[in-house]
């Protein structure tokens, strides 16, 4: 992102304020915070886009995870949710409809293969930070505490998971994510994290 020297004037006592979101980590410098607290009035730094993967033989015995993750997601300001179905597609949609009963817009997609061939067919449309739900069970997780984790610590991947074997959770990506999706069938959690954990792009957030 480019960016402009301007000069500025502000209030002593707002200036203050100011300068006491900057911890030198996430907020590096009195520039920063003035940018980060712009971006986060204007909405600037919202995630936009959200994938729920609702595919595989399990798909219907996790409605209740996948439910769930909707209404979190319109919590953080989501409008608009794509869910990734496979072969019980029909079961699905007739469960979640149009996604009016949790005040969004549901869109569903049907090809790719697997977790990754999946995410692969939406890379023309996926180009800023984007969350991915693939769960099997409810977690009780803030997904805007997440969000901000994964700003802060400037990976291509974080992911929320309690089960670090098989990565399910929630997770929040960058469009570098698609370097690493080979063409065909691919699964996210087998085929690609492992290869990006070894370039130091991934971030476990923690869930206790």
């Amino acid at each position: 992102m480019s960016r402009e020297r301007i000069t500025i004037s502000i209030h002593k006592d707002l200036l203050k304020q100011i300068d006491q979101v900057i911890d030198g980590t996430k907020i590096r410098n009195r520039s920063h915070a003035i940018e980060s607290l712009a971006s986060e009035a204007l909405c600037l730094d919202q995630i936009k886009d959200a994938i729920v993967m609702a595919g595989g033989q399990d798909a219907t015995k996790n409605i209740t995870a996948i439910k769930d993750s909707l209404l979190r997601l319109k919590k953080i300001g989501l409008k608009e949710v794509i869910i990734a179905v496979g072969f019980l597609a029909d079961k699905i949609k007739k469960e979640l409809k149009n996604g009016q009963d949790f005040g969004l817009k549901i869109d569903y997609l049907e090809k790719g293969e697997g977790t990754g061939g999946a995410l692969l067919s939406l890379k023309k449309a996926l180009k800023s930070t984007f969350i991915v739900v693939n769960l099997d069970k409810n977690i009780d997780l803030d997904y805007k505490t997440l969000t901000d984790f994964h700003k802060s610590n400037s990976k291509t991947a974080t992911i929320a998971t309690d089960d670090i074997k098989n990565f399910n959770g929630v997770y929040i990506l960058e469009p570098d994510i698609f370097k690493y999706i080979p063409k065909g069938f691919s699964m996210l959690e087998e085929d690609v994290f492992p290869k990006l954990n070894k370039d130091n792009g991934l971030a476990i957030f923690p869930l206790i």
